[in-house]
């Protein structure tokens, strides 16, 4: 599998395309060399790939879903995004590494000027990357059900190594919930502390 920049508009006559949204902020961690900041331009969730193209700045992106280890929606910091996680190991060509990337994995940020579009966004990305399993994680994952293997529960950090709990940390930390999640968990607790299950 492989990250591309482009530096053309990409080519999507012989592509299906499940979701086009114009005017979209694209943030890059680690940055590209050149672009610290945001990159404005339009983003289409492609059966193939996902492509982000800035006709401003005459470059773009493209990325195969199974490179795509972790997508959601994310209101991080009051910005709502689309955020991916990249396979470890994989980085754009010139992107502004640290000397250590032993740990360094890239993420994505995908920010539409309208926060509506994000369900569709996520929806079609979801709905493609099914299309796409990791078939060496599949394989894996069958060998060690046949092997009768001790699975650890993913919540319990007891059984995660230091550099795991980190990453399940920076997760946590990404995925805030909205001001409608939290209200809903708020009167979800409210009423499981009533007796007898009573509401006011």
């Amino acid at each position: 599998m492989t990250v591309t920049l482009l530096n053309s508009p990409p080519d999507l006559s012989d592509q299906n395309v499940r979701h086009t949204q114009r005017n979209v902020d694209l943030q890059i961690l680690p940055p590209l060399s050149g672009a610290e900041g945001t990159i404005q331009g339009d983003l289409n969730v492609c059966e193939s790939q996902v492509y982000f193209y800035s006709a401003l700045a005459g470059s773009g992106i493209a990325v195969e879903y199974p490179d795509i280890i972790i997508h959601a929606i994310s209101r991080q910091e009051g910005r709502p995004s689309i955020y991916c996680q990249l396979e470890q190991g994989r980085f754009f060509p010139n992107q502004q590494l640290p000397e250590d990337e032993e740990d360094i994995v890239t993420e994505l940020k995908f920010m539409p000027q309208d926060p509506g579009s994000l369900e569709a966004i996520y929806m079609a990305m979801s709905t493609c990357a099914a299309l796409h399993p990791d078939e060496d994680f599949l394989a894996e994952q069958k060998a060690l059900e046949e092997e009768n293997d001790f699975f650890a529960d993913p919540s319990d950090e007891n059984e995660l190594n230091d550099i795991q709990q980190a990453a399940l940390r920076h997760l946590e930390s990404v995925f805030v919930p909205s001001p409608q999640q939290q209200q809903q968990q708020a009167e979800d607790d409210e009423k499981e502390q009533q007796p007898n299950g009573t509401t006011k």
